[in-house]
C-alpha cells in the first residue's frame, strides 16, 4: 500500500511540474508574442485557466497528503494534549466533508456541462472535464483528509 501511495506522489509531483512548466512557458510566449512581435498566443487566458485547474488541484492533494497547508495555532497552544487531539480530529473531519461536498456539487455541474455541451469562448475546449477533473480531486482531497482522521483515531485507540 506504502508503494502505491509513493507512486501516486510521484505521479501527482510530475503532474504539477508539467502543469507549472507549460503555464510558465505558455505565459513567456504570450507576454513576448504580445510585446516584441504584437502576436499573442490565441486563447491564452482560457489555456492558463485549464492549466491552473491542473497546478492548484494537484497541489491542494498533494499540500494535504504531506500536511503541508497553513495552519493558526494560536488557540491550539492553549489546549493539552487531548484537546489538541479533539481539535485536530473536528478539523480533519470537517476538511474531509468540506471537500466531499465541494466534490459533489462540482460533479453536478460537471454532468450539466458535460449535458449542455459548456464550451470556453475563445477556443471552444469542453469545460465538463476540467469540472471532473477539479470534482475527482476534490474527492480524492476528502478521502486523504478521512484516512487521515482514521489514522488519528487509531492512534488514540492504540495508545489506551
Amino acid at each position: 500500500m506504502r508503494a502505491l501511495i509513493s507512486f501516486a506522489q510521484v505521479v501527482l509531483k510530475f503532474a504539477a511540474g508539467i502543469f507549472l512548466i507549460a503555464l510558465s512557458l505558455l505565459t513567456l510566449l504570450d507576454v513576448l508574442g504580445r510585446y516584441v512581435f504584437n502576436m499573442p498566443v490565441r486563447g491564452a487566458v482560457e489555456l492558463t485557466e485549464a492549466l491552473m485547474v491542473g497546478v492548484i488541484f494537484t497541489g491542494i492533494v498533494l499540500a494535504t497528503q504531506a500536511r503541508q497547508h497553513v495552519t493558526v495555532d494560536l488557540l491550539t497552544m492553549a489546549l493539552g494534549p487531548r484537546g489538541r487531539r479533539i481539535q485536530q480530529g473536528f478539523a480533519l473531519l470537517l476538511a474531509a466533508c468540506v471537500s466531499a461536498l465541494l466534490g459533489a456539487v462540482t460533479w453536478s455541474q460537471a454532468m450539466s456541462a458535460r449535458e449542455y455541451g459548456d464550451k470556453t469562448t475563445m477556443l471552444g475546449i469542453p469545460m465538463a472535464p476540467l469540472m471532473f477533473f477539479m470534482s475527482a480531486f476534490l474527492f480524492l482531497n476528502g478521502l486523504i483528509h478521512a484516512v487521515q482522521l482514521w489514522g488519528l483515531l487509531a492512534r488514540r485507540s492504540e495508545s489506551e
